[in-house]
Parts: structure tokens; sequence; C-alpha cells
């Protein structure tokens, strides 16, 4: 039965990857959010989930159930989003034990600076419709339904565009992070 769906899938047939869609993603959702006890963040990551599935439709290597396939890449998302929970939680913690060194609020003020141009030019540099959507969710706090209803969109667009622009905001800022890493333990 999964056979001709998955055919269909690599095939790029929109109607079939919608069917997977509706018939797994409340299922995924609720396996997701068991772990991260976090609605958006499992929103997020599912939604990233069929985004890949539909982006590597072509080369889909599927050896087992597409169920099974679905879930053992749904744990590998999880598990990959918790080290870098963890990882965040570990300079957040640096940054903590930064506080006790002497304060120098011109050197603290020019990092903030950066970082905060930096990351407005990643949001200026996503294409028009997925910087709306996130300026809407992020800087108007709208949820994804309100930005459907505002944008007239369905509720899916919203919230693929959403996944879109964080995965262009996490590569647009992938070095600049690791930048700052590498010299807040040159600070500590």
């Amino acid at each position: 039965m999964e056979e001709p769906l998955i055919i269909q899938l690599k095939q790029g047939d929109r109607q079939a990857f919608e069917r997977l869609y509706r018939k797994y993603w409340r299922s995924l959702f609720d396996r997701a959010y068991k772990r991260l006890q976090s609605r958006e963040e499992t929103e997020e990551l599912v939604q990233e989930l069929f985004t890949q599935l539909w982006a590597r439709r072509d080369s889909l290597v599927i050896t087992s159930s597409l169920e099974a396939y679905l879930f053992t890449a749904l744990r590998n998302q999880i598990f990959s989003h918790l080290r870098t929970r963890i990882v965040q939680r570990k300079y957040a913690t640096l940054l903590v034990q930064r506080e006790h060194q002497p304060f120098n609020p011109v050197e603290d003020q020019i990092y903030y600076e950066e970082l905060a141009a930096t990351f407005q030019n990643s949001v200026e540099k996503l294409p028009e419709k997925y910087r709306t959507v996130y300026q809407l969710s992020r800087h108007q706090n709208l949820t994804y339904r309100e930005i459907a209803k505002h944008l007239n969109l369905p509720i899916d667009t919203v919230e693929k565009q959403m996944s879109k622009a964080l995965q262009l905001l996490r590569m647009y800022l992938k070095d600049y992070v690791i930048a700052v890493v590498l010299s807040l333990n040159n600070l500590i």
C-alpha cells in the first residue's frame, strides 16, 4: 500500500506528498513533543522533516516501511536538536561565567551591535516571503494561524515558509556563531 505512494512521491507528485503529510504529521508531532516538551520546537522539527523529505524525494532509499523511515529520521533530528540545545546551554554557562570577569561596557556594546547587525543582515537576505513570515512570527508574535489569516495563505504554507526561513538563518549565521564561540573561549 505504501509502495505506490513512495513511487509517486519520488516522481514529485505533490498530492502523494500531501497524503503522506496528513497521514503521519500528528503521530510524528506527538512523538517529538514527548521528547521536546515545546510546541513551537516540535512544529519546526516536524516541518523540517517533511521539508527534507520533499527536497530529497528523488534520492530516497527506503528499505523498511515509510513509517519506520519517518520515525527514524525524526529520532535523528530530535537527537541533533537536543545536542544543539546542550551546546547552547554550555555556552550560556560560559557567558554567565564571563559575567564574573571585569565588566567592559564598550567591548560588550561592540559585540552586541555587531551581533545585532549581522543578524539583521541575515534576516534582510531572506527571500521576501520567508522574511515576511519570520518577522510576523518573531517581531509581532503572531501564531502561524494568525499569519496564515493575515497573509491569506494556508497554514501549511506558513509553516513551510517559517521552517525554510529558520533553516536559511541558521545557514547564514553558522560561520558567525562559530567565530563568536571561539572568541568567547579566548576571553574566558
